[in-house]
């Protein structure tokens, strides 16, 4: 079974963190809540106070196979400015590891020196903030393995390509199919 973790700084986008959470559960991709607060508790960019799995400095890097990062600017801008973020991010990158990034949080990915190695998107008006090798105006984009998503509205979607990439294209149409997906207007 896979096993990924997201990394939740206080001020994160709380639809991105927690249908990423659910979705993946979902799916039986084991997805660990991990905090880099110091804390186990977190709160949301909308004040939902979520109580995570762990703290960041507990966790055995090697017995995961990929991070998500949620977006929200103050969430972001937290985990921008923590190593130990920098850090994961530059392991799980180097060692070919799922590194999945919505919204604002593709700042996290400049701050890491991944972003120009990789073609991506990010938050509308939110482009000339990162230096992506290439800028793909799309809702996902998949690059090697690095997934990066839109925005808030586009978290379904970027839970069914962590799916994907995790367990199969079977597997998520299976979430798909359970979770209505084809009952969205296009």
């Amino acid at each position: 079974m896979s096993k990924i973790m997201i990394l939740m700084p206080n001020g994160y986008e709380e639809i991105e963190a927690l249908t990423v959470v659910d979705f993946c559960r979902r799916a039986d991709i084991e997805i660990d809540m991990v905090s880099i607060t110091g804390e186990l508790e977190t709160i949301g960019d909308h004040n939902i106070k979520i109580i995570t799995d762990k703290k960041v400095d507990n966790v055995d890097l090697d017995s995961y196979d990929g991070v998500v990062l949620p977006g929200g600017y103050p969430g972001t801008m937290m985990l921008k400015s923590n190593k130990d973020v920098l850090n994961i991010l530059e392991k799980f990158f180097l060692e070919k590891k799922l590194v999945a990034s919505i919204c604002a949080s593709p700042l996290v990915l400049e701050e890491a020196e991944i972003a120009s190695k990789i073609e991506g998107t990010i938050y509308p008006g939110m482009e000339d903030m990162v230096k992506y090798k290439k800028h793909i105006q799309e809702s996902v984009v998949l690059y090697e393995n690095v997934i990066t998503s839109r925005g808030p509205a586009t978290a379904t979607l970027f839970a069914y390509k962590i799916i994907e990439y995790l367990r199969g294209k079977e597997v998520a149409d299976k979430i798909k199919q359970e979770t209505l997906s084809n009952y969205i207007e296009k």
